[in-house]
């Protein structure tokens, strides 16, 4: 791809810190939060377990067979000069046969059911023929134990089911509903405030004067922070003054008790940028600017209540981003579990591509499988942090590394999916 003189510039700022490093630092001064509470099963989906649970009973509890058919003895078929089995009774799911089998001796079982303490192997109803006189024949031998689930083959009594500061998925509730585990002990739920600043924004509802737009950025922050490991608050549109900063701020700890604070917009440069101020004032900024794009403007720090704040640009796009890379492995810390980032993905590009040195870059695109069974991505085009549209019509960010300057079409990149990044969020 030819470079332009603009391509040459460096989009590098000394006093940007790289993201991997930016991230391990926020990480690193957050704890999770205290508290904790008894939640049913039920109603458990998405919390974090606050300490472990471990079975108290063998799943499953007796031996059970996997397979309609006959249970039986093996040995007795081994020993005897024909491979037929006189059925004596049934075992059914939930209503288990008796235990003795007389020699030569079957009985007739349903999937799930007791197995008799005298069989030991179980053979499927299609191996079989019926005969006369409640006698079948085992038209081949299955192997000793063959369709018996042991006792216990799922989990032992004793065994970890879940751990602490584990995210509870559907998985992990069946299994411990399975081992009669009606409440799970989770930890309570991060309290996270959301705002925006500016004089410019406008409620979605509102009448826009001159010069006013309506704010997403909450809306959005919303929707990705919604789980039910958080408690969500909306704290508004909060004007451009130190003054209106600073009591939402006050606001925050005193009435709410919230654990962070995320605002987006009032951390860049300008005359009304006042987030980094307060909390400069208040507590402590810890770190602002990121080597990212979208998304260098954001500061994050700690009030001297004690909640943590994340200052998020004010340009939606660069919300997002922010959100994503940034502010999901923080709040992961806050509620109790480690983030584990998406897979990456890797993709040809279709088109060349733009990018000045200096910052890692996300731009958004689509990924396609190709004819010939190869993923390909695209950019959906202008890449401005206002342009939602761009995010909205992605599938993935195409992740550009800090020193590219630019790549040509056919090059392999590295992509994640909008739908790892945010569970469906965005």
């Amino acid at each position: 791809m030819a470079d332009h003189p603009q391509d040459l510039l460096s989009d590098a700022d000394p006093n940007a810190m790289p993201l991997d490093t930016a991230v391990a630092a926020i990480v690193s001064c957050l704890v999770p939060v205290d508290g904790n509470e008894e939640v049913s099963t039920t109603d458990a989906l998405g919390r974090v377990a606050y300490c472990d649970v471990v079975a108290a009973i063998d799943v499953p509890p007796f031996r059970a067979s996997a397979m309609d058919g006959y249970a039986f003895r093996h040995g007795d078929i081994e020993q005897a000069a024909d491979s037929v089995l006189h059925v004596a009774g049934r075992s059914l799911a939930g209503h288990p046969g008796v235990d003795a089998l007389a020699l030569g001796h079957c009985q007739r079982i349903t999937t799930g059911a007791r197995v008799p303490d005298d069989a030991d192997t179980v053979i499927q109803q299609e191996d079989t023929t019926e005969l006369a006189d409640r006698r079948i024949r085992l038209d081949q031998l299955p192997p000793r134990g063959e369709f018996v689930r042991d006792t216990g083959s799922d989990n032992r009594a004793g065994s970890l089911l879940v751990a602490a500061g584990q995210p509870l998925r559907g998985a992990d509730l069946a299994i411990c509903a399975a081992h009669g585990v009606g409440t799970i002990n989770v930890r309570r739920r991060v309290k996270v405030g959301i705002l925006s600043t500016g004089d410019e924004l406008v409620e979605p509802t509102g009448i826009r004067a001159r010069g006013q737009i309506h704010d997403a950025n909450r809306v959005l922050l919303h929707a990705l922070l919604a789980r039910p490991s958080m408690e969500i608050h909306d704290l508004g549109i909060v004007a451009d003054t130190p003054e209106a900063v600073a009591a939402c701020a006050q606001s925050a700890h005193a009435e709410l008790a919230l654990d962070a604070l995320v605002s987006s917009g009032g951390v860049s440069v300008g005359d009304a940028d006042h987030v980094r101020d307060v909390l400069g004032a208040d507590g402590q900024v810890q770190l602002w600017k990121i080597a990212m794009k979208p998304g260098r403007p954001l500061a994050f720090g700690r009030l001297a209540s004690g909640i943590a704040w994340f200052g998020l640009p004010g340009n939606p796009v660069s919300a997002a981003i922010t959100t994503l890379k940034v502010l999901e492995p923080a709040l992961a810390t806050l509620c109790g579990y480690t983030f584990i980032p998406p897979r990456p993905h890797t993709a040809r590009l279709t088109q060349a591509i733009a990018k000045r040195p200096g910052r890692v870059e996300f731009q958004r695109g689509v990924m396609t499988q190709a004819a010939d069974g190869n993923w390909e991505v695209e950019s959906v085009g202008a890449q401005d942090s206002h342009r939602l549209q761009s995010v909205q019509r992605a599938n993935c960010l195409i992740e550009l590394p800090v020193g590219c300057a630019g790549l040509e079409a056919g090059t392999r990149v590295q992509v994640t999916l909008l739908e790892d990044e945010a569970n469906g969020r965005l």
